[in-house]
């Protein structure tokens, strides 16, 4: 497809092709509408490490750290024989705040903390920390009855749905005395979960979950390592996309990878963690709502109002430049407000939920397909018009979803 001169998509792909000249020529000072966009191409990459990525994750590691603190104290508790019921509370409590926090970092899966197999510089981060849906509350009590969580090689020789916050729910907040494999399963069939005993289960579980706090911890540690720019600071290798050095060939590479980091919006909770629970989008069934996320802990609503608050930083750039910015600067003010005016309906939608999505879908699912209806508006803008006027490439994943 042609462009013609004054189409935003021409001024978009002019704009990178003049950065150069503009910078020397002008000190890096826009002069025309050309040079704009340059200079709010270059402030979108710019700001994403410092003013979005870095203050999320300080947010997720102080958070973890508070559960690092719960968990061990639960942990000794429950090694001394104790019932330690406020030591449980407490760590459940601490959780449900690490989660919060995490969820807003899952809107940020970029370079270290993308996927390898997909992404640019992806590094897997997010998966070390929270690896939904890819869940197994079997293998986690298994490993349980194992009890080789303290093993110096433990995290490198297991899968990562044995040992990120998903795990730590089934730990903290699965019944007194019951696991979640068949009859058939191993430590069923052997006797060795039963063989425990009430204060050993309680004892193991604690233990396990002390380990996978302690680990995240560290995981977190590394993203904020990662994105530092005293540390590996890929935040400075992203504002430097198109330059020596930098994993991105162009800065119109790293610009989509912060967009496709948006789609979040369409792939995890539209089609996911909604369609899970309305029975469309990925679930193949009537309904999957034995599958929706935070089974054991409900927080499966809350997850999904902090991931549309989250889109929101992201796309404004937190307290710096974001993409609603830039459609700004091509004169494009209805359209980015159009996008983040339907973020906040959506999110106000999700606040309104009477309880987790199991218990609004039996209360009012009609208002969870409101909800699902709000955030197919934000994400329609997201594939239809913010991607034309940016001319951006949809993920790969998001690119053949009409619905």
């Amino acid at each position: 497809m042609a462009w013609a001169a004054g189409d935003p998509g021409w001024r978009l792909l002019g704009a990178l092709a003049l950065a150069a000249l503009v910078k020397a020529a002008c000190g890096g000072v826009p002069t025309t509408k050309e040079d704009a966009v340059a200079s709010g191409i270059a402030s979108v990459l710019a700001d994403f490490g410092p003013e979005v990525a870095l203050p999320a994750l300080a947010r997720a590691r102080a958070a973890a750290e508070g559960l690092q603190t719960a968990t061990a104290d639960l942990a000794a508790a429950t090694a001394a024989g104790q019932p330690a019921e406020a030591e449980r509370l407490a760590a459940q409590a601490a959780w449900w705040q690490a989660m919060a926090a995490w969820q807003e970092v899952e809107l940020l899966q970029v370079g270290p903390l993308a996927s390898s197999l997909s992404a640019v510089a992806g590094g897997d981060l997010r998966d070390e920390a929270y690896s939904w849906p890819t869940v197994n509350a079997c293998r986690v009590d298994q490993e349980t009855v194992l009890g080789e969580y303290g093993g110096a090689d433990f995290f490198e020789t297991r899968l990562v749905n044995v040992i990120g916050l998903d795990a730590l729910e089934v730990l903290l907040y699965s019944p007194e005395g019951e696991n979640h494999c068949p009859a058939q399963v191993d430590i069923n069939a052997d006797g060795s979960w039963e063989a425990l005993g009430a204060a050993g289960q309680r004892a193991a579980r604690a233990a396990y979950a002390s380990a996978l706090a302690e680990h995240l911890v560290a995981t977190v540690g590394e993203a904020q390592q990662a994105y530092d720019p005293d540390g590996d600071d890929f935040s400075g290798e992203l504002a430097r996309a198109g330059e020596p050095g930098s994993p991105y060939a162009s800065a119109e590479e790293g610009l989509n990878a912060i967009f496709h980091a948006a789609f979040y919006l369409e792939t995890a909770v539209k089609d996911r963690k909604l369609g899970f629970a309305l029975g469309t989008g990925a679930c193949a069934e009537d309904s999957c709502l034995d599958e929706v996320e935070s089974p054991l802990a409900g927080g499966s609503a809350a997850w999904i109002a902090i991931n549309l608050r989250a889109s929101r930083t992201l796309l404004e750039g937190g307290s710096g430049s974001g993409i609603a910015d830039l459609l700004r600067v091509l004169g494009e003010e209805a359209l980015a407000d159009a996008l983040l005016a339907a973020l906040d309906r959506a999110t106000l939608a999700a606040e309104a939920l009477p309880g987790d999505l199991p218990t609004a879908m039996q209360a009012d699912p009609a208002a969870v397909a409101a909800l699902e209806a709000a955030v197919k508006e934000a994400t329609d803008l997201l594939k239809g018009d913010v991607a034309t006027v940016l001319r951006l490439q949809l993920p790969a994943e998001a690119a053949g979803d009409n619905d």
